[in-house]
């Protein structure tokens, strides 16, 4: 897979670095652990990691690989959306939190049945919530050499994989130091050829200084609309996020997505539903 970053630079007013990276995908014969696109690392305090990709029809799975460098509390969030469409959602997301704040005060049983209901409709979506829907995630760390399964939005709800996915996705997760890797899949009741975009993101902590943006580039086999062996890749020196030499860019034209990943997640998923129907 061929990395690259882009030359400009870029600084905001809070002292946080913003980045961007580029990462090509590959095939489905293909996808596996050791092709896994290279997020970086992170460390507590220090990152947020924020991806946009998509499921393609020849594309039935994802996998992302991160370093973790220090003991602390690790947080993912996923979601289906594009970037497009996501920073005019967050601004009515912000308009429906105020037109909640008004039910809450005015009609508080209403508003209490009307939480409920949205309750148990994401229950029935899973640990992803309605704003996942038609996605899955397993998140694996290496130990002693070998990818071990750590949490799964598909598991039994009361297995470990389950608790810890839970867990994960709250970021209450005690996370120790290692390789993590990321898989991304369909829900099984989705089609396989259905296209479903997603927004990733991760970070350790509750504080960051450098903001990265990854954004996926469809494989060759989705553009030629066929299977293929992956081909020989190349990676520049400074091809990885954690690159010393890596240069900051202009990036706040990612700021809402990526935090549109932190609030209103209810909220936002059933603007996007009912912009879909």
């Amino acid at each position: 897979m061929v990395n690259s970053i882009s030359s400009a630079t870029n600084v905001d007013d809070n002292g946080v670095s913003h980045w961007e990276k580029t990462v090509t995908d590959v095939n489905d014969i293909d996808e596996k652990f050791s092709n896994a696109r290279d997020l970086g690392y992170m460390r507590l305090n220090y990152a947020r990691i924020n991806t946009i990709g998509q499921l393609a029809e020849y594309d039935a799975e994802d996998y992302y690989k991160i370093q973790v460098q220090s003991n602390g509390k690790l947080s993912i969030a996923l979601r289906s959306g594009t970037e497009d469409e996501d920073a005019s959602v967050l601004n009515l997301s912000e308009y429906q939190a105020k037109l909640d704040e008004l039910k809450k005060q005015n009609d508080p049983e209403g508003y209490a049945k009307e939480q409920e209901e949205k309750a148990k409709k994401a229950e029935a979506y899973g640990l992803l919530g309605e704003a996942g829907e038609g996605l899955q995630i397993q998140v694996y760390m290496v130990k002693n050499g070998k990818e071990v399964l750590v949490g799964d939005s598909t598991a039994d709800k009361d297995s470990d994989e389950y608790a810890n996915m839970e867990k994960i996705l709250n970021g209450e997760y005690r996370a120790k130091k290692g390789d993590y890797y990321i898989r991304i899949s369909r829900s099984e009741d989705f089609d396989s050829r259905e296209e479903v975009p997603y927004l990733l993101q991760i970070k350790q902590g509750s504080n960051y200084k450098h903001d990265y943006m990854t954004k996926e580039a469809s494989s060759e086999d989705t553009k030629n609309k066929r299977n293929t062996n992956v081909p020989l890749t190349q990676t520049s020196a400074s091809g990885t996020l954690s690159s010393v030499n890596a240069l900051q860019i202009q990036a706040q034209r990612y700021q809402a997505t990526a935090q549109m990943l932190e609030v209103g997640y209810l909220n936002m998923a059933n603007i996007y539903n009912s912009r879909k129907n």
